[in-house]
C-alpha cells in the first residue's frame, strides 16, 4: 500500500515494512498506525493476501530481510556459515546446511548449484552464476552414490539411470474416463473477458482469468480445468466436455504462457464418456535437450494485474527440486513453500481460489492424479504407472440412484501389480440402500500377495440390515498362506441377529451351526453339541434338524476341498497380476514395500481380519 506522501507499506511474514521505493531498502515498521491496520483489513476483506507465515502460523522471532528482484532469481540460504562435507563416491564437496543442492569441485574451485533441474556454476557463492549444460558437468557428478543424501541430483545428471527413469516418468500420462453429462465448469473473469494473441499462432487467450481459455474462432472457445478439456460457443459458457481439441492448440509455443495446456489430451470418446489424460508437462515438468527433466520452461511470462492478480508459471524463485526413490517414485517440490508458506505456482491444476491457492508444495507426478478432484460420479476410472518402482495400477468406480424409490448404490474395484518385486493386490467394494424396503448392505473383498515367493492373503466381508424387520447380519472370511508350499490358514466368523425378537446366532472359524429349531450347534469329536445356559452339552437333535446340520457341514467340507485344489491360483499373480495392472493401492501402495510380507497367517486372521477387516494391503 502507498500513502499520500508516497511511502510504501508491505505486510509479510507477520511484520510491517516501509520504503520510499519498491526496490528498497525496506525497514521494519515497529509501530504501524491504526489507519494502516484498518486499511489492510479493508483490503484483505476484498481479496485475501498470502500472509507468508511459517507453518506454525506465528511470526518468526526476528523479521526477515526483504530482498527485491525484478528478474528471475533464486534465493539460496544456509543455516549459518556454509558447512562442507565430502560426497560419497566422488571427489566433490557439498554444502549440507541448505535446502538447495550446492557442490564444490576442489580441483577447479568451482561452485555448482542445481536450480529447477538446471545447473549453474560460479567461482564464489557471490556469483556471477552462469548456466552449465548437464552434459558438461565434471564426471564425478555421475559417480554420486545413490545412498548419498544428495543423490536426488542424479535425476539431473545426463546418462544416469535415475535421469533416464525420470525422463520416462515425464512421458507417461495420467488418464481418466470422464462423464460427458456430469462434468461441468464455470469460468470467472476480472470484468468482461479480455483476449490477447498467442504469438506465432492464430489463437487468442483470455488474460483476465485464472482458467486457461483459448479462442479458436468467434464461436469456439476451449478451456482446461483439472486436466479436462471443455468447449463453448462463448467465453461465458455454458461449458461442456470437449470430444476433440483442434490441432492448432498443440502448436502453442513454449514461449507462450498457456504452453502447459498442450500436455492435456483426449484419447477416445463414447456417447457417455471421454478418456482424457495429461503428462507431467501440465504440471511444469518437461525434458530438456540433454534428456533430463527440468522444472518450468525458463521463459518469463507477464502477469495480469487488475482487481485480481493472475500470474503464470515461473521457473525460478520457489526452490523447485526433484526426488526419485523406490517408494515415492519421481516427485518434485517447492522449498520456499515449505519454509515460509509461500504460494506454490497456482496455474492450471494448482489454482485453488482465495489468495494464491497454495497447498500443493510437494507433488508426486506418479501419484498426484488431478482427476480425483472430479469425484466418482464424474470420473469412472483412473490408471497410471510408476516408471521407477514399476507399479502399474487401475481403478474403476460407479454409482446409481433411483429417484422413484430412493434406492442408491455405489461400487469400486481396482488392482495393482509390480513386476519387479512381484507384489500384487486387488480389491472391490460396494454398498446399497433402499429407504422404501428398509434394506441396506455393504460388502468388500480383496487379495494381496507376491508371485515370486508365493505368499498371499485374501478375504471378504459382507453386512446387511433391514430396518423394517430388524434383521441384521455380518460375516467375514479370510485365508493366508503360501502357494508354493501349500500351507494356509483360514478364518471365518459372523453373526445374524433379529433385533425385534432379541435373538442372535454367531459363529467363529466355521465350527458353529444354526439349526432350524432355533438352537446353536457345533461339531466336536464326531458328534453334535448344543449351546445351553450351562455351556456346550452333548446333544441328539431331531431327524429334521440333524439332517440340516449334516448338509451344512458337508457343504462347508466340500467348499474347503475345492479351495485346496485351487489355492495355487492366489499366489501365481495371474488373477490380479500382470494382466490386471490397476489402482487398488493408488499406484505405490504395493510397490517395493511388501515383498514377502503377507505370510504367517496374520493378514486376515486374528486382529487384522477379525478386528478391522481387509487391512492386509495397508502401507
Amino acid at each position: 500500500m502507498r500513502d499520500a506522501d508516497g511511502t510504501l507499506y508491505l505486510h509479510a511474514a507477520g511484520y510491517w515494512f516501509d520504503a520510499r521505493d519498491t526496490n528498497g531498502p525496506w525497514s521494519v515498521l515497529a509501530r504501524p498506525s491504526k489507519t494502516l491496520s484498518d486499511a489492510a483489513k479493508q483490503s484483505s476483506a476484498k481479496s485475501a493476501a498470502d500472509p507468508m507465515l511459517p507453518a506454525s502460523g506465528k511470526p518468526a522471532a526476528q523479521a526477515p530481510a526483504l530482498l527485491v528482484a525484478t528478474h528471475p532469481a533464486e534465493l539460496i540460504v544456509t543455516d549459518g556459515p556454509a558447512q562442507l562435507k565430502p560426497v560419497d563416491g566422488t571427489g566433490l564437496l557439498t554444502i549440507t546446511n541448505t535446502d538447495h543442492a550446492v557442490f564444490v569441485n576442489p580441483t577447479t574451485n568451482q561452485y555448482y548449484v542445481l536450480v529447477s533441474g538446471r545447473w549453474f556454476q560460479a567461482a564464489t557463492t557471490n556469483g556471477p552464476w552462469t548456466y552449465v549444460p548437464g552434459n558438461q558437468l565434471p564426471a564425478d557428478f555421475a559417480k554420486i552414490s545413490p545412498n548419498d543424501p544428495k543423490a536426488n541430483v542424479l535425476v539431473s545428471v545426463p546418462g544416469t539411470p535415475q535421469a533416464r527413469e525420470a525422463a520416462i516418468a515425464a512421458s507417461i500420462p495420467q488418464t481418466a474416463s470422464v462423464s460427458r453429462q456430469k462434468a461441468s465448469t464455470k469460468v470467472s473473469y476480472d470484468g468482461a473477458p479480455r483476449f490477447e494473441p498467442i504469438a506465432d499462432t492464430s489463437l487468442r487467450y483470455a488474460v483476465n482469468t485464472a482458467t486457461p481459455v483459448i479462442e479458436v474462432d468467434s464461436t469456439h472457445f476451449y478451456a482446461v480445468v483439472n486436466g479436462v478439456w471443455f468447449v463453448s460457443i462463448s467465453p461465458m459458457g455454458g461449458w461442456t466436455v470437449a470430444t476433440e481439441v483442434p490441432p492448432v492448440i498443440y502448436t502453442i509455443p513454449i514461449s507462450a504462457p498457456l504452453h502447459y495446456v498442450t500436455y492435456v489430451h483426449i484419447y477416445s470418446v463414447t456417447p457417455d464418456t471421454v478418456v482424457v489424460g495429461y503428462t507431467p508437462g501440465y504440471l511444469g515438468v518437461v525434458v530438456d535437450a540433454q534428456g533430463t527433466v527440468v522444472y518450468g520452461t525458463g521463459y518469463v511470462y507477464p502477469a495480469y494485474v487488475g482487481a485480481y492478480y493472475y500470474g503464470y508459471p515461473q521457473t525460478y524463485g520457489y526452490g523447485a527440486s526433484f526426488a526419485l526413490g523406490a517408494a515415492e517414485g519421481f516427485a518434485f517440490g517447492f522449498a520456499a513453500g515449505a519454509i515460509w508458506g509461500c504460494a506454490s505456482p497456482y496455474w492450471g491444476p494448482y489454482w485453488g481460489g482465495g489468495y494464491w491457492g497454495g497447498g500443493w508444495n510437494n507433488v508426486n507426478i506418479n501419484q498426484a492424479n488431478f482427476y480425483g478432484r472430479w469425484g466418482q460420479g464424474t470420473v469412472t476410472h483412473t490408471a497410471g504407472w510408476n516408471a521407477w518402482t514399476g507399479t502399474q495400477w487401475r481403478g474403476t468406480a460407479g454409482s446409481g440412484y433411483n429417484p422413484a424409490t430412493g434406492a442408491h448404490f455405489q461400487g469400486a474395484r481396482g488392482a495393482a501389480f509390480n513386476p519387479y518385486s512381484g507384489n500384487y493386490a486387488a480389491g472391490r467394494q460396494g454398498s446399497f440402500a433402499n429407504p422404501t424396503t428398509g434394506r441396506e448392505g455393504a460388502g468388500r473383498g480383496g487379495i494381496v500377495g507376491n508371485q515370486y515367493n508365493g505368499n498371499y492373503a485374501a478375504g471378504r466381508q459382507v453386512a446387511g440390515y433391514n430396518a423394517r424387520t430388524g434383521r441384521a447380519g455380518a460375516a467375514e472370511f479370510g485365508v493366508s498362506g503360501n502357494a508354493q508350499t501349500g500351507q494356509y490358514q483360514t478364518a471365518s466368523k459372523g453373526i445374524v441377529t433379529n433385533q425385534s425378537r432379541g435373538n442372535a446366532v454367531a459363529w467363529n472359524n466355521g465350527d458353529v451351526y444354526a439349526g432350524h429349531d432355533g438352537n446353536v450347534y457345533r461339531r466336536s469329536d464326531g458328534s453334535w453339541q448344543q449351546h445351553t445356559s450351562n455351556g456346550w452339552q452333548t446333544a441328539q437333535p431331531d431327524q429334521r434338524t440333524g439332517s440340516d446340520l449334516d448338509q451344512q457341514r458337508d457343504a462347508r467340507t466340500t467348499g474347503e476341498q475345492r479351495f485346496n485344489q485351487h489355492a495355487g491360483g492366489f499366489g501365481g499373480g495371474d488373477g490380479f497380476g500382470g494382466q490386471h495392472s490397476g489402482g487398488f493401492g493408488g499406484g505405490d501402495g504395493f510397490g517395493g514395500q511388501h515383498s514377502g510380507g503377507f505370510g504367517g497367517g496374520n493378514g486376515f486372521s486374528g486382529a487384522h481380519f477379525g478386528g478391522g477387516g481387509f487391512h492386509g494391503g495397508r502401507r
